[in-house]
């Protein structure tokens, strides 16, 4: 028997995945006054708690034994994995492209190709998903992937734990908090904020801690006090609670510099738990058609949107150069920039819904198909996204009882 989608944590994860994009702009707009934006690297801090949720809700009561802790595993590789690596081989032949043309002595944006950051130990490190997991001291290749290396990380850890339903121990919550409390300060400390928190043990905590911290809301929910009070809840009251919360986390994205920064983490997850009963004024605009549709392709927006702003980067700063007065192309007018960051967002978005109907919908029902008859239906595959965050937000869960949440 099926139950609710998370739908308003898909439109999160939507508008999450589009605020990366738009934090990722170098251009000048007017985007870039927005704190919102200034601070969209914590969306995918966003994802993080998200994936933990929902991967939670589909998967603690399931994993009991090697061959579904196998199963889910594989449905998880082949939900994030082909659209990581397709993306990955586009940067590898831009590289070899790189080489053509440093041969023949055009120089491009970064330097001699297949060194620095775009390094073969570092695309080796990308391929196997292990980039994050605190040995590096630099990411780059597809950026944001290192979020995707994490969410890996974290369901290796999820799986070889659920068994052992860890998270319903008595101490489980206050060593959970304690552990990604710990965490984030010393990410936001090492780093002065965590914009800069992507790369070595850092990341690896960061993305660890989001996870179990949204795994642990889910426990929170399932059952208990907290349970009951968003049940006697009116929609009324649950408006006024979410838009208190909304308001909590621009206030402090306002205030808040360098390592303070992880004090907007605290509403955020308070807004996840208040987003999950898919009721309230936040969930009504959240479940709008466009919002939806954001939530369904948040992965592909995550993984495409950093090849197409750093082509655009390259291509322009060649077309254009630099402006009459001596600045970089990129700071041009503000409308011209605003316009230009608009259309920008639509082309990763037009990109995304391709990669999704192309690669990521039959990497998905690859994945399906291998472990075939009860694997299949245990978890029709989970959104990532940080990550999106990539980027998770739901999965289709259909046994008995399970919370049914998109994937």
């Amino acid at each position: 028997m099926e139950s609710a989608r998370y739908r308003a944590l898909d439109g999160l994860r939507g508008m999450a995945a589009v605020l990366v994009v738009f934090y990722h702009m170098t251009i000048a707009s007017i985007f870039k006054s927005l704190s919102i934006v200034t601070n969209g690297d914590l969306a995918v801090d966003v994802f993080f708690i998200l994936s933990g949720f929902v991967i939670s809700s589909a998967y603690a009561d399931r994993i009991d034994t090697p061959d579904t802790m196998k199963r889910f595993l594989t449905l998880r590789f082949f939900r994030v994995y082909p659209l990581h690596f397709c993306i990955l081989m586009v940067f590898l032949a831009q590289e070899f492209f790189k080489l053509y043309l440093w041969h023949k002595g055009v120089t491009l944006n970064n330097g001699a190709p297949f060194t620095g950051d775009q390094s073969l130990v570092l695309f080796f490190a990308t391929l196997f998903l292990v980039q994050a997991w605190g040995v590096f001291d630099r990411n780059f290749w597809n950026g944001p992937s290192w979020s995707i290396s994490c969410e890996a990380l974290a369901y290796l850890v999820f799986a070889l734990t659920a068994p052992l339903r860890p998270l319903r121990w008595r101490f489980a919550p206050p060593a959970i908090l304690v552990f990604a409390t710990c965490s984030y300060i010393y990410a936001a400390t090492l780093h002065d904020g965590l914009a800069q928190a992507f790369y070595g043990p850092a990341a690896m905590l960061r993305g660890l801690s989001g996870f179990f911290v949204g795994a642990l809301c889910y426990e929170a929910v399932r059952s208990g006090r907290l349970k009951a009070i968003f049940a006697a809840a009116s929609d009324r009251a649950l408006s006024l609670w979410q838009a208190g919360t909304v308001l909590a986390v621009l206030l402090l994205l306002s205030v808040c510099r360098g390592p303070s920064i992880i004090a907007v983490l605290v509403p955020l997850t308070v807004l996840v738990l208040l987003l999950h009963t898919d009721r309230g004024f936040a969930c009504t605009v959240l479940n709008t058609r466009p919002l939806q549709e954001l939530g369904k392709i948040s992965y592909s927006i995550y993984m495409v949107h950093f090849f197409i702003l750093i082509s655009t980067d390259t291509v322009l700063k060649r077309v254009i150069g630099e402006q009459p007065d001596g600045r970089p192309w990129f700071q041009m007018p503000l409308l011209q920039g605003t316009l230009l960051s608009l259309a920008l967002a639509l082309l990763v978005v037009l990109v995304a819904s391709l990669t999704w109907r192309f690669i990521e919908e039959p990497g998905r029902g690859f994945g399906r198909r291998l472990v075939g008859g009860q694997g299949a239906s245990q978890g029709a595959g989970l959104q990532s996204g940080a990550v999106a965050p990539a980027l998770d937000a739901a999965g289709r869960a259909t046994l008995e009882a399970a919370p049914r949440a998109k994937e």
